[in-house]
This record gives structure tokens, C-alpha cells and sequence, in this order.
């Protein structure tokens, strides 16, 4: 500080070391600003970003994610947010989106009266085929069995 009475001197960088330098400190302070804004992580010790990622799916199953596009919308490369959600989760994120799209297609089976081809279609799947398989892997039956025995079948 500046004894009183007078002005406190500025301190300005002269010279392109001194400039990057300044710079460099600049840029030092922006990025732990920045970092500081995403506050802590979550109460439950998973990643914000992750957990945004495994929201983005359960809010709506049947849209056409990708590792790629979930990656984008939490602003990581898509090979480092496939590693954080499967240490996360325990399970790869098309794995965990298959699984939200066989039970959002249970739901359709039970609540609407939906053809299995238009339930396969509103839970994401493009292939009725590849849906009947697997829905018959997940839950011991086919689609339209489900469907006639009611709620609750194999779940």
C-alpha cells in the first residue's frame, strides 16, 4: 500500500516476456474461476456431469442418443465420459440407455394400448426385431406376452 497521501503505483508489463507472463496469470485466474462455478460434486459422489448425462436418459429414453451426443451435452470427450459413467455406474452408458429403453418400453406395454412396432419406436429402437429380442432377454417374454399378462411380468 501506498503511504498515505500519495497514489499507489499501477504495475504495468512492459515487454513480451513480462506481457505472457501477465497473461499466463490471467488466464491462471479465469480457469480457477470458472472451475469454482461448478461447485462441488454431488452428494452422492458421482460426477455432476455424469449424473446430468444418466438425467438426459431417463428423461427421455427414446431419443436417439449416443455416447457421443450425451458426452456433448456435459461437455466431455466422449472416450473420458464413457470411462467416468461405467467407474460410475457401474455399467457402460449405452448399456444404462438400453436398460431406461426396456423399461420405458414396459411402461408403453402396460399403460397404452400402443402397437409393440410403435411401443419399439417411441422407446428408441429402430429395429422392431432387435426390440423383440431383446425385450424377450430382459424381461423372459415377448413384448406382446407382456402385454396380455399384465403388469409386474418379469420385472
Amino acid at each position: 500500500p501506498a503511504p498515505p497521501g500519495e497514489r499507489a503505483a499501477v504495475a504495468v508489463a512492459h515487454g513480451s516476456t513480462a506481457r505472457e507472463l501477465a497473461l499466463g496469470a490471467l488466464e491462471e485466474i479465469v480457469l480457477l474461476t470458472a472451475g469454482s462455478g461448478r461447485g462441488p460434486r454431488s452428494g452422492t459422489g458421482v460426477d455432476p456431469r455424469v449424473q446430468r448425462a444418466q438425467e438426459l436418459i431417463a428423461a427421455d429414453p427414446g431419443a436417439p442418443h449416443t455416447v457421443r451426443s450425451l458426452a456433448g451435452e456435459v461437455s466431455l470427450s466422449p472416450s473420458r465420459f464413457a470411462h467416468l459413467f461405467t467407474e460410475q455406474f457401474g455399467r457402460s452408458p449405452m448399456r444404462a440407455l438400453r436398460e431406461a429403453r426396456l423399461h420405458h418400453a414396459a411402461r408403453l406395454l402396460e399403460s397404452t394400448d400402443l402397437s409393440v412396432e410403435r411401443v419399439a419406436a417411441a422407446s428408441g429402437f429402430a429395429s422392431p426385431f432387435h426390440f423383440n429380442r431383446v425385450f424377450r432377454d430382459r424381461y423372459g417374454t415377448p413384448p406382446g406376452a407382456y402385454r396380455a399378462a399384465g403388469p409386474m411380468v418379469g420385472t
